[in-house]
């Protein structure tokens, strides 16, 4: 059970009553049933907390903390990013039928680098479209999001802090940078390129205009 610290009050007295009894009615009928099951259940939610604050049960929580793990973010755990590349790669190449075998080694370094606020969803989310737009058998690093790119403060202003030119005038190089590499890798296309950039094609069309593009 995903999410479990999302579950309404009605929901949990309905959990608790079938972890303590495991017995449930089929909808419509009044003979109980028995169920030998074990519950696992997650959540990205601090439990604890929402108990005290009584939006959790108590009795309902000591039900389902008997055995914990706790999971540290994708970015406290980089080693597993390389195995979590490889089943991604296999599973969104054989739903979208194309015949991807892996990933460059200057693409997984640009994986590595990258923090994932969003962690395993949104590394995920980088592969499925690193997939759609995949033209050989291996991954390279143009096919990753270009948000990638921006790993770090030290990648956009050096190893040392550069005071010579304001922000705005950085953001703006910055951002013809990413459309200039967007609308090549899309061959031009708009409606692509704005995937890729994470934005609207109207926003698009108005920052082209906006710097000449």
């Amino acid at each position: 059970m995903d999410e479990i610290g999302d579950l309404s009050p009605a929901v949990q007295v309905k959990l608790l009553r079938f972890l303590q009894d495991r017995e449930f009615y089929r909808l419509g009928s009044t003979r109980a049933l028995k169920a030998d099951v074990r519950v696992i259940a997650a959540t990205n939610r601090n439990l604890e907390q929402l108990v005290g604050e009584e939006k959790f049960r108590a009795d309902l929580y000591y039900r389902l903390n008997v055995i914990r793990i706790d999971l540290p973010p994708l970015r406290e755990r980089k080693e597993d990013i390389p195995l979590l590349v490889d089943h991604f790669i296999r599973e969104y190449s054989r739903r979208e039928k194309k015949n991807v075998k892996g990933i460059s080694a200057e693409a997984l370094d640009l994986l590595l680098k990258h923090d994932f606020p969003g962690n395993v969803r949104e590394l995920e989310n980088a592969i499925e479209r690193a997939i759609i737009f995949a033209e050989g058998e291996v991954i390279t690093r143009a096919d990753l999001p270009v948000f990638l790119e921006i790993t770090s403060e030290k990648e956009l202003s050096g190893s040392t802090a550069d005071f010579s030119r304001p922000l705005t005038e950085k953001v703006r190089q910055l951002e013809i940078r990413e459309i200039r590499r967007a609308l090549e890798k899309s061959g031009g296309v708009k409606s692509r390129a704005d995937r890729l950039l994470g934005i609207t094609e109207r926003m698009l069309s108005y920052k082209m205009k906006v710097y000449g593009l």
